[in-house]
């Protein structure tokens, strides 16, 4: 399924804004060790702050999940450190770690992994999710079979050779355009990405498109080791100065290795003769250990 890019984006944006207009923080220190310790909580799933209807653009929740116990399993909320107009690619911790149950009750204890998901729509694999709204307590239930999420996941037309297996994650992305020597227009269709991280593809979510290697995902995807990321998320930002205007820059997440990348969508240009300019897209790539990421609350750091 394609979408175009719409004016919705700005609102994304205003809320980024809002929430984000705290005092910028100095991104110091490794992963909280507990006084000296071996860290007691290891992040293994991250995911878009999504505690209502809408994201909070520049806000993310990281869990740790794999415990026996509820108690044992926390989470914390961190923020984008503004960079002028837009994002750094470090962070600040918003909200402690708390444990599972403070975010709803009930969590089914024997969940210790997930695919991918928002806040309180969690999947654990291409069949399930673990649900909450505000106040009420988790749900784990099957997805709905009527739904484009169940199909793409699931349907062999739109999930190829992965359908029924455990996604990594799932978002949209711009497309891969290169000038061609005749005028070309850009059209910014939005590819609608599912993410199957472990195998190195990915699909589109459409009808006979079968799997495709991240490698060839965006001009220079092929410096991210993909086989090793385990989720992905997204900031939205706006360069008003800038033709495109609308950009947005993705990180993915390598828990194992302890590092992460941060791939931000910039714009080039080419010229015709008797044409106007061409204005397309094109991607920064930068990896960082994860101890540049953000100020580990204390007791939490690598597995």
């Amino acid at each position: 399924m394609n979408i175009r890019c719409t004016s919705s984006i700005l609102t994304f944006i205003a809320l980024g804004i809002v929430f984000l207009s705290c005092k910028k923080d100095t991104v110091t220190g490794g992963p909280g060790n507990g006084g000296g310790n071996a860290a007691a909580s290891h992040p293994n799933f991250v995911c878009q702050h999504q505690p209502g209807s809408a994201s909070l653009n520049g806000q993310f929740v990281i869990f740790d999940l794999d415990h026996d116990a509820n108690a044992d399993k926390k989470y914390f909320i961190v923020s984008a450190l503004p960079d002028g107009n837009e994002f750094s690619d470090s962070f600040q911790v918003l909200q402690l770690p708390r444990p599972i149950d403070s975010l709803a009750t009930g969590w089914p204890a024997q969940i210790k992994t997930a695919a991918m998901g928002t806040t309180r729509t969690i999947l654990t694999d291409a069949k399930n999710a673990v649900t909450s709204t505000a106040y009420d307590p988790w749900s784990y239930a099957p997805i709905s079979t009527g739904t484009n999420l169940y199909r793409k996941l699931n349907d062999p037309q739109y999930a190829a050779g992965k359908a029924g297996q455990k996604p990594y994650g799932s978002n949209y992305f711009s497309p891969v355009y290169y000038p061609p020597p005749a005028y070309s227009p850009y059209n910014r269709i939005y590819r609608e990405i599912t993410y199957y991280f472990k195998d190195g593809v990915y699909t589109e979510n459409i009808p006979g498109g079968g799997l495709k290697s991240l490698d060839t995902l965006f001009v220079g995807a092929g410096a991210i080791n993909w086989r090793t990321v385990d989720q992905t998320v997204y900031i939205d930002f706006e360069r008003t100065n800038n033709y495109t205007r609308y950009y947005r820059k993705y990180f993915y997440f390598d828990w194992t290795n302890w590092k992460y990348y941060a791939v931000t969508e910039t714009e080039q240009r080419v010229d015709y003769l008797s044409y106007s300019p061409v204005y397309y897209i094109r991607w920064d790539v930068k990896q960082y250990s994860l101890d540049h990421f953000c100020k580990w609350p204390a007791g939490w750091g690598k597995k």
